[in-house]
């Protein structure tokens, strides 16, 4: 760590996000910034192991540490290998807060609104719950702390490998397509399955549709590259709020999204970061039944039929 010009550069810095696709995807932008700011530093990433192949090769990421569980032991040797003379921690989690302070990283940036918060000595002050901006914007203003501001927050991309693209080629052919991504790890009030299907029943039925429809989400079925790598070459993608979504929007795809009601969970934390988007949700209070992941009765009122419309309105300008 030196100083420039009074300013403060850090030389080692970890990023830890150990959550969901979703989560990471978003987080990269804090990454980009950090890298445009101090462009020599050497700017790692701690992720969970599952979301970890997805950008393993991203450019402005030295390296890419993964794991299973946030194990004190396990967060505490990668600090300390690292030598680290930051770390931001954008999930907010004990273990990882106890672990950055126990591993000797002299600064720690984190929010200041858990009971460990003291474990952090670069406090940020905001609350998320609120859900008044989205989740990217929130992620990167915590490098205020840093006396880092931005004039416009920076969107997400996932560059997609050869390899990966020549892998789906040969599995999917020269036809054009849309995805259509029913399942979701339970984040947030989901349409139910038998709504995906009327709504691939009704593509499938309207002779001028002239799209092949892939239906994605079994365990095993892509690598994350390769999901990846799918979506970036069909001409729609269509799921709940769900990880998924957030990569169709870093590989430039348009991303039809079906979206809680709820504050917490509505479009305006977390729909896909991008412009080529289309967002329903249902016309409701947040007083709506069921719990996150659930199929709850308050997105039926999402109909299948309007969502057809939309997606042949729309394909029918490509």
């Amino acid at each position: 760590m030196i100083y420039i010009n009074n300013f403060m550069v850090y030389r080692n810095i970890l990023v830890i996000r150990t959550d969901r696709i979703g989560d990471v995807i978003l987080t990269l932008p804090v990454i980009d910034v950090l890298k445009r700011h101090f462009p020599e530093s050497r700017i790692d990433f701690l992720v969970n192991k599952r979301v970890s192949e997805l950008i393993s090769d991203y450019p402005n990421i030295n390296k890419v540490h993964s794991i299973e569980k946030e194990r004190l032991k396990d967060i505490m040797r990668i600090c300390q290998e690292g030598k680290y003379d930051l770390a931001v921690v954008v999930r907010p989690l004990f273990s990882i807060a106890l672990a950055v302070y126990l591993s000797g990283i002299r600064h720690r940036l984190g929010t200041g609104y858990r009971w460990y918060s003291f474990l952090f000595n670069l406090r940020h002050y905001q609350h998320r719950k609120d859900s008044i901006k989205h989740e990217l914007e929130y992620n990167v203003d915590l490098l205020r702390e840093l006396g880092i501001l931005v004039n416009e927050y920076p969107a997400p991309k996932i560059w997609v490998s050869e390899d990966a693209l020549n892998a789906v080629w040969k599995r999917v052919g020269d036809r054009r397509f849309i995805v259509v991504h029913p399942t979701t790890l339970g984040s947030a009030l989901a349409w139910r399955w038998e709504n995906f299907q009327e709504l691939i029943r009704l593509l499938k039925a309207d002779e001028d549709f002239d799209y092949n429809i892939i239906v994605t989400g079994k365990e095993g079925e892509y690598s994350l590259k390769e999901l990846a790598a799918l979506i970036s070459l069909a001409a729609m993608f269509v799921s709940n709020s769900t990880g998924p979504i957030h990569i169709a929007a870093a590989v430039g795809t348009f991303a039809v999204g079906i979206y809680s009601p709820r504050k917490t969970e509505s479009p305006v934390r977390w729909a896909p970061y991008t412009d080529k988007k289309k967002i329903f949700v249902p016309e409701t209070d947040e007083k709506s039944t069921g719990t996150a992941g659930e199929h709850s009765s308050v997105m039926d009122s999402i109909k299948p039929v309007e969502v057809y419309r939309f997606i042949k309105s729309h394909l029918s300008k490509k």
